[in-house]
């Protein structure tokens, strides 16, 4: 071989590596919205119907931008490509300050079930400010993601905000929790507690099951 091949040689190989590489930004398939009424008859059939409209309303007022994406919006992901979003997405999730900027990255979390998601879900689901009110899309977002992961770690969390003052928060609770115990409790934090403990779980802490008190006038935007 040319000696003077090599170089180049090496440099086409880099280069192709570089482009066949995991990218943790590939973007996920479009909303269908026949698929999102099937996951609600699938999973959501046992919320009240009030809830189950919620989740439809959910699907087609923010699939339109990305912000609602279909269970399997990442099934086309090869093994590696999977693999570098969740590392991304857990990163994102668990080390940033809380805002509308982590709003793609929780869209798509809802989209990949991976228990690595749980810490930055939870972290995002559970921000709340005492001092002032504060932006709620976020945490419903993250309140919505945590639904699809179906983890145990989330319910007392869940618990604590089925009567929360922004509408989106409570209604995503109550869903993801109707999802887990395929019955609706509606706002009655004792009731989930106890449903909670029958199921052979430790007390949800008494700090969770306080009735919610707004801010103010009201807590967190109506979205």
């Amino acid at each position: 071989m040319n000696p003077t091949l090599v170089p180049a040689l090496m440099m086409g190989a880099i280069l192709v590596s570089l482009t066949q590489a995991a990218s943790p930004l590939e973007p996920p398939a479009p909303l269908n919205l026949d698929k999102a009424l099937e996951e609600i008859q699938a999973h959501y059939s046992k919320a009240h119907p009030e809830v189950q409209e919620f989740v439809r309303l959910t699907a087609t007022t923010f699939g339109r931008s990305g912000y609602w994406l279909n269970a399997d919006a990442f099934a086309a992901l090869s093994d590696q490509a999977r693999e570098a979003k969740v590392v991304y997405l857990a990163k994102l999730l668990d080390e940033s300050e809380y805002g509308r900027h982590l709003c793609n990255g929780l869209a798509e979390a809802s989209a990949l079930k991976d228990a690595r998601l749980l810490p930055g879900l939870m972290k995002v689901a559970g921000y709340h400010r005492d001092d002032r009110d504060y932006d709620c899309r976020p945490k419903w977002m993250a309140v919505a993601a945590l639904a699809r992961q179906e983890s145990g770690k989330a319910v007392p969390l869940l618990i604590s905000l089925v009567d929360h003052g922004n509408q989106n928060t409570r209604m995503w609770a109550r869903a993801a929790l109707a999802r887990m115990a395929g019955e609706d409790l509606e706002g009655d934090k004792p009731a989930w507690a106890k449903w909670w403990e029958s199921q052979g779980h430790d007390p949800v802490k008494p700090d969770y099951l306080k009735p919610w008190k707004p801010v103010g006038q009201a807590e967190g935007a109506a979205e």
